[in-house]
């Protein structure tokens, strides 16, 4: 995408892609896949099929939950109507890591067609390093799945080890939303003339 900016005259820099990440994180892997687990369990099966067979056009109530997915994308692609890029990024994941159609529901449930991710605090920050470090993202838009406890441990734990290899900030550089993502303000393209600019509105 960066790649495409030089035709409309813009920079690499000028662009900021934070994709959504939606983790599970704890101190050890095997606490986090333990939560993972439970909130599984609280997932409404019957419910979540019927959503996704209307999303991908195919009735999933007719197959056993450790079936493999039976969609076809370029199907599920034409006939969705929603956001297709994240319909894809689902159907591809699915395709890419042979789902069944269970880790398909939990998956969709998880992040809901967010990047989802289940482990320990070093894993998440190793996790997060990769991308950063391969520029396949230049943030997260960080989505924990479980409120509050998920965010207090990104934000306690996961950020510290962020900060400690360099990664994440220790203090905001600015004090908007556009100065703290490095972005300039583009310029006015409007030209107005002072007196027009003093003018009462209405």
């Amino acid at each position: 995408v960066k790649g495409r900016l030089a035709k409309y005259g813009r920079t690499a820099d000028q662009l900021v892609i934070l994709p959504g990440f939606a983790p599970i994180v704890a101190d050890t892997e095997a606490e986090a896949r333990d939560i993972e687990q439970e909130l599984h369990s609280y997932v409404d099966t019957k419910r979540a099929l019927n959503e996704l067979s209307e999303r991908f056009e195919v009735n999933l109530n007719d197959y056993d939950l450790d079936d493999p997915v039976p969609v076809d994308r370029a199907k599920a692609a034409e006939a969705f109507n929603g956001i297709r890029s994240r319909q894809e990024v689902v159907i591809d994941a699915a395709r890419r890591e042979n789902f069944t159609i269970r880790q398909l529901l939990h998956r969709s449930n998880g992040g809901h067609g967010h990047i989802t991710f289940t482990g320990s605090v070093l894993q998440a920050a190793d996790f997060i390093e990769q991308w950063f470090r391969n520029y396949a993202a230049d943030g997260f838009n960080v989505l924990p799945q479980l409120f509050p406890t998920g965010l207090e441990t990104f934000v306690d734990k996961v950020v510290p080890e962020l900060q400690n290899r360099g990664l994440f900030r220790t203090e905001y550089e600015g004090t908007t939303l556009r100065e703290n993502l490095g972005l300039a303000r583009p310029a006015n393209t409007r030209h107005h003339s002072s007196a027009a600019a003093d003018r009462p509105a209405g």
